[in-house]
């Protein structure tokens, strides 16, 4: 969705702000009174920018120096808010109080809409329109308090004390929220992680906020304050659905792990631990598809079958699981793909390398090869050699193609005497390189 220039020119009428977002909340588009209401994003915000960019800038703005080891925090929870908000919310900013609203577009972004909230509009209100409510705390089922302007409890009904487990006769009037959950804290404090939560969730009348309680409990708090201040809070115990929240993440999270467990064994080689044959043909394919030097290296072990038949296979697999043990060794590169194709055959693809980088590492195989203890495989095993097929271009290129010519290289080798490199430039024949 993407909201009209005549539908922006009539909030502006109406002195309503407006900034869309899309589902991956982004911003797409907003009014002149939207830069009125926060004048720190004129000339700041553009489209595509992020939803945590600008709520970094809305904060960096606003909290005090000590608050600010907490901006992170505060852009998480203005995220969620920003995600989950189905009944608009109260702040001041630059001074006017603003109603913030939000819609949820068909496409899954959002609209978010703020209204100035003038003073005629809480004329009537004074600190006297807390006695009503204050008769009113022993019939509300939630813990409710009342606070003064000071954020200090000047009522509070039975409920909000046994959600706080408080003792008969505990203080509460004249208390802060921040004190009061100090004390519940008072044998395992969560480095007043509470403090946080409060003073921000303070700051949006209408937006639940969270509290942790020792024993894995939890409340959601609710603020409203008339004009001068005055608050009313109501505090529910949500331990059960929080706790269902937590099971239902801790099970979406156990089964990613256990699918990206599943997907890493479907494409690794049992017996090596490299990649398999799977995950080289899809790097393959996505590596020649890029705009960047490529290196393919083919490697077949000399006369595996000949050692397969006179030791066996347990040494014959003991053989490749230290080939590749020394093959992964020689390549640092970040960017290299290191595969057992099959059998006795492995495959290095070495994306953003040039030849002759790539020619180094066969040369540093070969001798790492010929320095490894095989006698300890076997007392009869003198030494294992490779035969080495190289070739490279400049992508995208012709993934097959690539693949056959380092193929092409690799048979090079085997025909010329095995135990050596051999080199293939596309589309030219092999040119040998002295083993």
């Amino acid at each position: 969705m993407k909201l009209s220039r005549y539908l922006y020119d009539s909030l502006d009428m109406l002195g309503i702000a407006a900034c869309e977002y899309d589902e991956c909340m982004n911003a797409m588009g907003w009014n002149s009174t939207f830069l009125q209401f926060f004048p720190e994003d004129d000339g700041e915000i553009f489209v595509g920018e992020s939803y945590r960019d600008n709520l970094r800038r809305f904060y960096s703005g606003r909290l005090s120096p000590e608050e600010m080891p907490e901006i992170e925090r505060y852009i998480a929870e203005g995220v969620a808010r920003h995600e989950n908000q189905t009944q608009p919310f109260e702040f001041k900013h630059h001074g006017r109080r603003l109603r913030a609203s939000s819609l949820r577009a068909p496409d899954g972004g959002r609209v978010r809409l703020w209204q100035w909230l003038d003073n005629e509009r809480h004329a009537g209100s004074s600190p006297a329109f807390a006695l009503p409510i204050i008769d009113a705390l022993p019939f509300i089922p939630d813990g409710a308090t009342i606070l003064d302007a000071s954020d200090r409890i000047i009522a509070a009904n039975d409920a909000f004390a046994r959600l706080y487990d408080l003792p008969r006769g505990h203080t509460v009037v004249g208390r802060t929220l921040d004190e009061i959950i100090a004390w519940c804290w008072r044998d395992a404090s969560p480095a007043g992680a509470w403090r946080a939560a409060i003073r921000n969730g303070l700051r949006y009348d209408g937006a639940p906020f969270e509290i942790e309680l020792p024993g894995q409990r939890w409340l959601r708090v609710i603020a409203r304050h008339s004009a001068d201040g005055v608050g009313f809070f109501t505090h529910a115990d949500i331990t059960s659905a929080k706790r269902q929240q937590m099971e239902l993440l801790e099970a979406q999270e156990a089964l990613r792990q256990a699918n990206a467990a599943l997907a890493e064994l479907a494409e690794t080689d049992g017996l090596t631990g490299l990649a398999n044959r799977r995950r080289f043909v899809t790097g393959l394919a996505e590596a020649v598809a890029l705009a960047q030097p490529l290196a393919l290296m083919m490697i077949d072990v000399d006369h595996f079958k000949t050692i397969n038949d006179r030791f066996g296979h347990l040494v014959g697999d003991a053989c490749l699981k230290a080939i590749a043990d020394v093959v992964a060794r020689q390549v640092s590169s970040a960017t290299a793909l290191v595969a057992r194709i099959g059998g006795e055959e492995f495959g290095i693809l070495f994306g953003g390398m040039r030849i002759e980088a790539a020619y180094q590492i066969a040369v540093a195989i070969r001798t790492a090869l010929a320095r490894a203890p095989w006698r300890a495989l076997h007392p009869n095993l003198a030494d294992v050699t490779v035969s080495i097929g190289l070739c490279a271009d400049e992508g995208p290129l012709d993934g097959t193609r690539l693949h056959a010519c380092a193929d092409e290289a690799l048979y090079a080798a085997k025909r010329n005497g095995r135990d050596r490199i051999e080199i293939l430039d596309l589309p030219q024949m092999p040119l040998q390189i002295a083993g």
